[in-house]
């Protein structure tokens, strides 16, 4: 299949040297690489279209399907028999329908205090999820008129927001691992389970009346970003081996195109130090590569400079952790390749910017795409190495590896936003079990600096992503933060690791954001400088997905829902102060 976005790039953008390094190691993986587009949905305002083979309706009460004379007789007469019908999945025979398959996937309630758009979006999950096990091939999604919204004003109930909360869902039950969309087919046996390259051969959106929206332009937004996931998916749900460095650099050639610019290289230990003691352990087959994206959506347009925002995007790409010299025992080691997930985001927004072209923005990316291996080079406690931004790091700790990966990319990035107006910098990490361990499974801790802060970003960015069901919780930077990485010593500045208190550590998710400031140098750019920068982290270790599971490529709707659908969807809700 030819794909639309196939690497055209002139070798100029490329090094030759690291081209000829992935060729020669991937060769087996690049030759079956199945870059198979999402399935796109198909716009219909006939219930009874031929061309679907279910319908899946989604709705908080049965009542939201009243405007259906003949799907709301099903739900009735379902619901008398029934006392807890309104709630979960259901198969239901709908003799008006041509394939006489209703399935109907509850909300629950939207207008408690608890609510939010993930109801939706899990319902609709849900909703498709079940229509495929019970064998429909072209599910119909429909999004009932919701009651709720009638009476409320939640930014996530408007029309455009829900349809497309709605939508998402329905594709993350559709989407197919990497691995098995290359293993494909395979017929199943008594220990094995059939393989299918997709879930689905046609996906339809009924665009009823009741959404005073454009259901042709929201159905076409909604595979542009959940093209971004699969790319997200993609990297940060494969195997250690399936996507190590070169393999992933190799994958994101043939996904992006014009106009994202992208370079990739070897681990530069002028550089990068901090990132490159921990490749220093690797064998030549995981060397690990740092990735340049680039998109300027200024080119050619004449916008204004005080408009034009500038994102600088560190992912933290740690393809496999086995902890490195403080090794990970007693199985916990085990998920480990979800440490890429912060760089897959990053590829996944920049798939979104390649499709979209968005204006008023320019981005830059970079990618830390490195193992954290054990082995007679690897780094080891105690050692000391001086940071891009000439700060005296003593490691205390090699499981504390996302940190020296990131440290020098951000410290380049602040050197480059320095030169530009309105630059915004952020890290996305799967950095601490902490986050996980303060606020639960599925949020992302945010971190802003001073300066981020006093711009309100953390909230913009929890706002943002609330709209699409990626949840956020916001937590602060304290003096205790920064005193936790000093270190007692006249050898170094700074210990990697926050010193535990009782054995404990304390702050963890906090802290580490801390270490980063300094070991960049952006402790010279707060807001007691002449030139204060904007830095937020977004700590994604508990919201990156289940694990079994499909990974969920947060923070990616959360950073579309801020700088792209706004330009895209007129009445896309923004925050109010």
């Amino acid at each position: 299949m030819v794909f639309r976005s196939l690497f055209r790039r002139s070798a100029s953008y490329l090094f030759t040297y690291s081209r000829a390094i992935i060729f020669k190691t991937s060769r087996s993986y690049t030759s079956g690489m199945t870059h198979r587009e999402t399935i796109k949905p198909i716009v219909t305002s006939d219930l009874c279209s031929q061309n679907f083979d279910s319908v899946v309706l989604v709705v908080e009460d049965i009542l939201d399907a009243s405007p259906y004379s003949s799907l709301f007789e099903t739900l009735q007469e379902a619901s008398q028999v029934n006392q807890k019908f309104c709630s979960d999945v259901h198969t239901l025979t709908c003799r008006s329908l041509p394939s006489k398959r209703l399935i109907v996937s509850f909300t629950g309630h939207l207008d408690r205090d608890i609510d939010d758009a993930r109801r939706i979006t899990e319902a609709s999950t849900k909703g498709i999820s079940h229509a495929i096990k019970i064998g429909s091939r072209k599910p119909l999604l429909l999004l009932g008129q919701l009651k709720s919204a009638k009476k409320l004003e939640h930014p996530w109930l408007e029309p455009s927001v829900s349809c497309l909360s709605s939508l998402l869902g329905g594709f993350h039950a559709l989407y197919v691992p990497l691995e098995v969309r290359e293993s494909s087919p395979r017929e199943g046996s008594l220990c094995t389970k059939p393989i299918q390259s997709q879930k689905a051969e046609a996906f339809g959106w009924f665009a009823g009346t009741h959404y005073a929206v454009d259901h042709e332009k929201l159905t076409t937004l909604a595979w542009c970003l959940e093209e971004g996931l699969r790319v997200a998916r993609d990297i940060g749900g494969s195997d250690p081996e399936r996507m190590n460095a070169k393999n992933i650099v190799a994958y994101l050639q043939k996904e992006l195109s014009e106009p994202v610019q992208m370079t990739a290289c070897p681990v530069d230990q002028k550089l990068y130090p901090l990132a490159a003691i921990v490749d220093r352990g690797n064998s030549e087959k995981h060397r690990g590569h740092i990735v340049h994206l680039e998109y300027n959506g200024a080119t050619g347009k004449e916008v204004d400079s005080q408009q034009l925002v500038t994102l600088f995007l560190v992912g933290k790409g740690v393809t496999y952790d086995t902890g490195g010299s403080d090794l990970k025992v007693s199985g916990i080691m085990a998920t480990m390749h979800r440490d890429k997930c912060g760089a897959a985001s990053v590829a996944g927004f920049f798939k979104i910017l390649n499709i979209l072209k968005p204006s008023n923005l320019k981005v830059h990316g970079t990618l830390g795409l490195i193992r954290n291996s054990i082995g007679e080079n690897a780094y080891v406690s105690d050692e000391i190495v001086t940071s891009r931004a000439g700060v005296r790091v003593r490691v205390n700790n090699t499981d504390a590896e996302g940190r020296m990966v990131m440290t020098d990319l951000l410290c380049e990035a602040k050197e480059k936003a320095l030169k530009v107006p309105n630059p915004r910098l952020l890290t996305i990490a799967t950095l601490t079990d902490h986050v996980g361990l303060c606020y639960g499974q599925g949020y992302t801790g945010i971190v802003c600096n001073g300066p981020a802060k006093g711009l309100g970003e953390d909230y913009n960015y929890q706002f943002a992503g609330s709209l699409l069901g990626e949840m956020h919780e916001i937590s602060t930077l304290r003096r205790e933060d920064y005193d936790a990485h000093k270190a007692d010593e006249e050898y170094a500045d700074l210990i990697n690791s926050a010193r535990p208190i009782a054995g404990k550590r304390s702050r963890g998710h906090q802290s580490p954001v801390a270490f980063m400031i300094v070991a960049s140098g952006l402790d010279l750019h707060l807001n007691n400088s002449e030139k204060p920068l904007a830095y937020t982290h977004l700590d994604v270790a508990s919201s990156h997905g289940p694990c079994p599971g499909i990974p969920t490529g947060t923070p990616i709707l959360t950073l579309a829902s801020r700088y792209i659908l706004p330009g895209q969807l007129m009445k896309w809700p923004i925050r109010k102060f």
